[in-house]
């Protein structure tokens, strides 16, 4: 399976993709380069003649009518998806649990181009001094500390600190979303809605091999607000 199914014809009227410009780009690229149509240097900091590429192909695909909806909301992706209106699409790993957890099939694709990643990044500010920066430091030492991570794990998402995240789970809930093994009984997401039966196994394997196969991070280009813009003329194409 490939990147390049969001744009294959069998799936017009029925894809769908995100529009947050500095990801969807990302998802767009990743099937382009897929279908063979660019070869990017870094897709991570694409040159404006990359753009330019990247959003004619886009502009002409949505002509043809390939894409449902471009959605910006967690809610958005989950409905789209749960109605049956989209069968494919780049989906956030939390709503990827919701629509399961209504007991619809939803699942990632193993893509042999590998993975479009991101991090979330949480550091002080550098004006903050005395008290504030001490609660800044509080703060970021309680959001490691373990339960944050062990929340976002039954969402599908990695904590930076797995060692203490493993602390707030199970070891058949670890078993499952880092170590890739079987469930040993039933997976339930973290408002305990039931998410998977005992016997499934992750998407994609274990932590490591998840990791391991990143082919691209989401970042902030050098040409990112002309990227934005070209990209508002995609969408309001």
């Amino acid at each position: 399976e490939h990147w390049h199914e969001l744009l294959n014809p069998e799936f017009k009227g029925r894809s769908a993709i995100l529009d947050v410009p500095s990801i969807g780009i990302m998802d767009a690229a990743m099937a382009i380069e897929s279908r063979g149509d660019i070869k990017y240097g870094d897709k991570g900091n694409m040159t404006k003649e990359e753009i330019d590429k990247t959003i004619k192909i886009l502009i002409d695909a949505k002509k043809s009518g390939q894409f449902r909806a471009f959605w910006t909301t967690f809610d958005e992706s989950v409905n789209l998806m749960a109605s049956g209106e989209v069968v494919i699409q780049s989906m956030w790993s939390p709503a990827v649990t919701a629509v399961r957890s209504r007991g619809i099939p939803c699942y990632y694709a193993p893509l042999k181009e590998g993975y479009r990643a991101w991090a979330s990044c949480i550091a002080p500010m550098r004006h903050l001094t005395g008290l504030k920066l001490d609660a800044a430091y509080e703060y970021l030492n309680w959001y490691q500390s373990g339960w944050q991570g062990g929340f976002i794990a039954k969402q599908g998402y990695y904590s930076s600190v797995p060692e203490t995240a493993r602390k707030f789970m199970t070891d058949d809930e670890w078993g499952y979303w880092y170590d890739g093994k079987p469930a040993k009984g039933d997976i339930k997401d973290p408002y305990g809605n039931l998410m998977e039966k005992a016997g499934r196994v992750r998407d994609g394997g274990a932590f490591w091999e998840r990791m391991g196969k990143v082919a691209c991070w989401n970042t902030l280009m050098d040409e990112s607000r002309y990227m934005v813009r070209k990209w508002n003329e995609f969408v309001s194409a």
